[in-house]
């Protein structure tokens, strides 16, 4: 349970690492049916009255497709158009990168520097390398997961720095990586205090006006911009205004408005050398390494996979009530752009899925077959049976392996169950998510972990302990049902229906809550636990979510 800029960024984090598309076109430099692709991909938005989206195709510098679906503002009947300005949520993070990286070119700072040069009171700053913020391999803890920040109204850069200085690691520096808001806000503190300007008036005048990116900048509560989409949310059926963030508290990590054109001019000017040095970009996207000499499939700012046998460049982004897409196929010199003003996002819109789905299309004669995973029939019934658990994927995520009838399942929460194929005794192809999954024992009878490979990463997951849920007298439930507040306009709901408790959660599928006492409670498809208090009447008064060691309280409102 957690603030949703940072439970949606992990799970765009998951989703980079590539789901695949059994597309096909014909050999062609047109590629003919490109606009019926596309077209088909959006029609959702395209009826009734949605929110919408802007998408753009380019290739060797031509752009072959733009268009706008949906509505840029609902109550107003303004349609999204290519010149629709769309927040772009963490796309921002590679702007950020490349500020540091020209900074580099021009000797006033190196990614080998340690953090403590440039703020000499930040707690273990001697550890710390602007290489492992630029990575997520600091192991500082992400302030987007703090319980109690108020990000509707403004903050100043010092104030939120002395909020991350407050909190502990998360492990030590180039141990491991972990997708970290914290690093880009310190980064953008830096580029501010190095150039001497703020980081917006440094990227206006090193990037956006040189590049003819007039509309791109960073966004302002208190300023109105023309062609402006308005944030939307989802929930079943309905639309309504997505919950106001104040960007001051993304600076540097989310708080850039850019349109699919202007996004388009970047990509171009970047990779074409116009940006930074060929050797820069050689860095920029290459793997980052661990203190360990094990390597992550992300640079300086973007996202480095490889989908089936081609190389893609990209990121995503996720703000209140927007989601993003920009992905960069290198050697085909291929762009593609996807914003949308909703989150959560319509039935079968998701830029990141609807972006790769356009790439394969263009690209299907230039990428290997569909791996369909290799059936092993030797795998018997009761080794199957030992796989079957949960495993802890961090932030309150989980892997949820279950077995049906001889099928193994994989459910990564806020995800559905999907099927593993078995290549051996204990390795398993998880084509949802394009990756292989291996079961690890260090004894003869109880598998400890599972480890995940994609797109050349690994991690590790380990087994969360069984729990049995006891038995409550459901009207029990009625004590516990309502809605509780944890700041920030993130409210949850308990709901009961029949017999049971479940949790309503944004952004998330409802979830059944398993009792562990009367006032405790866990999920099998995540890794967070909810207690809940009582008040001298005997009704739930708070809940607090815990995950990963930290506690998140949460107040219940009035009926």
């Amino acid at each position: 349970m957690k603030k949703i800029i940072g439970f949606v960024s992990f799970i765009i984090i998951s989703l980079n690492f590539t789901v695949s598309f059994n597309l096909q076109a014909r050999e062609t430099s047109k590629k003919p049916g490109l606009d019926s692709c596309i077209s088909n991909i959006f029609r959702r938005l395209q009826i009734d009255t949605m929110p919408g989206a802007s998408a753009l195709v380019s290739q060797n510098g031509e752009i072959i497709f733009q268009k706008g679906f949906g509505y840029a503002n609902i109550e107003k009947k303004i349609r999204v158009t290519p010149d629709t300005k769309f927040k772009i949520g963490s796309i921002s993070k590679q702007f950020t990168a490349a500020a540091i990286l020209k900074l580099q070119e021009e000797g006033r700072i190196s990614t080998a520097d340690k953090l403590s040069k440039y703020i000499p009171d930040f707690p273990r700053g001697n550890e710390v390398t602007i290489y492992q913020l630029l990575t997520h391999t600091s192991g500082i803890h992400d302030y987007d997961f703090q319980p109690n920040l108020d990000v509707s109204q403004p903050v100043t850069p010092q104030a939120l720095l002395d909020v991350i200085k407050k909190n502990s690691y998360d492990f030590n520096p180039g141990e491991r990586f972990q997708y970290d808001n914290s690093g880009y806000f310190i980064l953008g503190y830096i580029v501010a205090r190095i150039s001497g300007r703020t980081l917006g008036d440094y990227l206006y005048e090193t990037f956006f006006k040189p590049l003819g990116m007039t509309n791109t900048g960073i966004y302002e509560t208190n300023i109105v911009l023309d062609n402006e989409a308005q944030g939307y949310s989802m929930k079943d059926e309905t639309v309504k205004k997505a919950d106001f963030q104040e960007m001051s508290w993304a600076l540097g990590v989310g708080s850039i408005y850019s349109t699919t054109v202007d996004l388009f001019k970047w990509n171009e000017a970047v990779f074409n050398g116009k940006v930074l040095t060929d050797a820069t970009l050689k860095t920029a996207f290459t793997q980052a390494a661990l203190n360990n000499g094990g390597k992550v499939d992300y640079g300086f700012g973007w996202f480095l996979s490889i989908n089936r046998g081609v190389r893609f460049i990209q990121h995503s982004g996720v703000s209140s009530g927007f989601f993003s897409y920009l992905e960069r196929q290198p050697e085909n010199k291929l762009t593609v752009c996807v914003l949308l003003n909703a989150l959560p996002a319509p039935k079968g819109i998701n830029p990141i899925l609807n972006g790769q789905a356009i790439s394969e299309f263009i690209l299907a004669d230039k990428m290997e077959k569909q791996n369909s995973g290799v059936s092993d029939t030797t795998v018997n019934e009761n080794n199957l049976k030992k796989y079957a658990g949960r495993y802890d994927y961090g932030h309150g995520m989980a892997m949820l392996i279950t077995l049906k009838g001889k099928q193994l399942f994989g459910q990564v929460t806020g995800q559905a169950p999907n099927p593993l194929t078995a290549v051996s005794a204990n390795e398993f192809y998880f084509k949802a998510m394009n990756a292989k999954i291996k079961f690890v024992s260090d004894t003869s009878s109880i598998f400890e972990r599972l480890i995940q490979y994609q797109d050349g990463v690994s991690f590790e997951a380990n087994r969360l302990k069984d729990e049995k849920p006891v038995k409550i007298n459901p009207d029990f439930f009625d004590k516990l049902t309502g809605r509780y507040d944890f700041g920030n306009n993130y409210v949850i709901e308990i709901i009961r229906e029949h017999d049971k408790l479940f949790v309503l959660t944004p952004n998330m599928p409802k979830y059944e809550l398993l009792p562990t006492s009367e006032l405790d409670y866990f999920m099998m498809e995540a890794a967070s636990r909810l207690s809940f208090t009582l008040n001298k009447d005997g009704k739930a008064a708070s809940l607090t979510s815990t995950f990963d060691g930290m506690a998140m309280p949460g107040k219940r409102l009035g009926d």
